[in-house]
């Protein structure tokens, strides 16, 4: 193979792209129409263009930080709920959701219960076995998981520019994405400029989910760049596991295991994406 081949090779392999731009990427920046009213239609865009902007630096800025940037399943209602005791008053007998909140002596809890502690709190009081005890506070009280409690705990600790995205907060993304990519009027140059940027930002959100993730976007050109750069970083984190890359914090036997489980979840992410 001549050296220019191999150059063209290195320089469109998807996963070197994605690598490259993970590494070196830290602010989205649209194109802004020049002089115009902002009750215009350009007001609007605008609009959408500073909640791309804003958003993408609050992934880029919680991936750089070591933090999951986004949280797909837990949604803003998710988050509200957890800051919001409701009264003692308001229960009429001791539910899950009571024991979530409140103590056997009617105490209010520092935090509410996490689903693990719950089930095991059901366990003592009515003699469930685990299972069942963690079905009943699955489906009988609004307790979260003890990772998913962590989470919005610290992301709620977090500086806003530092805070990663939960699923609403994703989804607006999403849309204001599309929205700086589909504008169709207004001068030529900035439109071409803002797509080919908005395209840019979808790869670049690819290579911030490390869990494999349908393409988000309905625009085919975003959700074809996202597909592709998302699909080269889970390879290229399933590799960098497989070969024993990125140390796992326990040694030993139970080391082991956990780099063999994580090793063979990277490598089913990484098939999913290239179904």
């Amino acid at each position: 193979m001549s050296g220019n081949h191999v150059w063209k090779r290195r320089l469109h392999d998807p996963a070197k792209r994605a690598r490259r731009a993970a590494r070196v990427v830290r602010h989205i920046r649209f194109v802004y129409f020049g002089n115009v009213d902002d009750d215009s239609l350009f007001g609007e865009y605008h609009h959408d263009l500073v909640t791309a902007e804003v958003l993408m630096d609050r992934v880029l800025s919680a991936r750089a930080a070591g933090v999951k940037a986004v949280q797909l399943h837990l949604h803003g209602d998710v988050e509200d709920r957890i800051f919001n005791r409701p009264p003692r008053g308001s229960f009429y007998q001791v539910t899950p959701e009571y024991i979530r909140w409140y103590g056997r002596d009617g105490a209010r809890r520092a935090e509410p219960m996490v689903r693990e502690e719950l089930a095991i709190e059901l366990m003592d009081e009515y003699g469930y076995g685990y299972n069942t005890a963690l079905d009943i506070a699955t489906t009988n009280s609004g307790a979260l998981t003890r990772a998913d409690q962590t989470w919005l705990l610290a992301r709620a600790k977090s500086p806003i520019y530092l805070r990663p995205l939960h699923a609403t907060e994703f989804h607006q993304l999403i849309r204001a994405i599309e929205a700086a990519y589909d504008a169709g009027f207004g001068d030529s140059q900035v439109v071409r400029a803002n797509r080919d940027i908005a395209r840019r930002a979808a790869a670049i959100l690819g290579t911030a989910m490390d869990e494999y993730v349908e393409a988000p976007f309905h625009t085919p050109e975003l959700a074809e760049a996202f597909a592709e750069f998302h699909g080269a970083h889970l390879l290229r984190v399933a590799h960098a596991r497989l070969a024993g890359l990125q140390p796992m914090p326990v040694t030993g036997v139970l080391g082991w295991f956990s780099a063999k489980r994580a090793r063979i979840y990277a490598e089913v992410q990484a098939r999913l994406a290239a179904r």
